[in-house]
């Protein structure tokens, strides 16, 4: 039996090529890897519906381990949709970061619970509703959006597990380095690259949403301990989980960063990666770059 006993693994840059596609070649490796008796978690910053197609292409043998969705802000079970944890963004602290994304002349983007509320975005009327239309929402046309004075401001307003805003380059590490420290303590903020959108994203979860929290919470359910997990990533939202994995690794391309926190770097590809956790026994050896 494979000494690690749950693998979570990135989407983009990781488990998709530079197609947007599924490297075939990862899912025959993953298909072996749970035949083996390792079991295998999608982590993601995308949410359930920007997801699932992906976990679909992958031909998952049932029962199907959760996903870690939205950076993890959210874990859903992949085959119902429902969600079985979340981290929310505090609605006072959300309608701060919006009205801060709005007075940038950006419209802020809430993704909320889409499986809980009969909605997936809520986007706050002031910014660039043209923008944000033809770089995010025109690209998945089956996404339930709707519009509302600002976020927080109502009882009823559902709580937003992310919030962001689509902007150029170099305009979203302006933004992303002028509100971190504004809301450090507060919020986890990133700029980002979205390769299925192919646009630059600033994006906010609530401090303490990360993958690697939201991956200890599968590892409970599966009774795995920490020590058990291997993970592996390509971008800063993967840092948080490959440092705290018993096994963290970082694909080639990554940035230094995540280089640097890694104990081991995929330069073989994603599939032998998979395959060589599948087939050891003991702890794998240090490759760090």
């Amino acid at each position: 039996m494979p000494y690690y006993k749950l693998l979570a693994v990135d989407v983009d840059g990781t488990l998709l090529g530079p197609d947007q596609r599924v490297r075939p070649d990862a899912i025959d490796a993953i298909g072996e890897a749970r035949r083996a008796g390792l079991a295998v978690c999608l982590a993601t910053g995308r949410s359930y519906v920007e997801a699932i197609d992906v976990w679909r292409a992958m031909r998952i043998a049932p029962p199907p381990e959760p996903m870690v969705v939205v950076g993890g802000a959210a874990v859903a079970e992949p085959d119902t949709g429902r969600t079985l944890y979340q981290k929310a963004i505090a609605p006072h602290v959300g309608r701060e970061f919006a009205e801060a994304i709005n007075d940038l002349g950006y419209v802020a983007m809430a993704l909320v619970d889409g499986w809980r509320y009969d909605v997936d975005y809520l986007i706050t009327d002031r910014g660039d509703h043209h923008a944000a239309s033809r770089d995010w929402f025109s690209k998945m046309p089956s996404l339930r959006v709707r519009r509302v004075p600002d976020l927080g401001g109502e009882a009823d307003t559902p709580q937003a597990l992310r919030i962001s805003t689509v902007a150029d380059p170099a305009d979203a590490e302006r933004i992303a380095a002028e509100l971190t420290p504004r809301f450090v303590g507060r919020l986890n903020v990133h700029s980002i690259v979205a390769p299925n959108y192919g646009v630059t994203i600033v994006e906010a979860h609530a401090h303490g949403a990360d993958k690697l929290a939201a991956l200890k919470y599968v590892a409970q359910g599966m009774r795995i301990g920490p020590g058990r997990i291997a993970a592996v990533g390509d971008d800063i939202n993967d840092i948080a989980m490959v440092r705290g994995a018993g096994l963290g690794a970082a694909m080639p391309h990554a940035p230094q960063a995540l280089l640097d926190a890694a104990d081991h770097v995929a330069s073989a590809g994603l599939a032998d990666f998979i395959r060589r956790l599948a087939a050891v026994d003991a702890p794998l050896g240090s490759d760090p770059a």
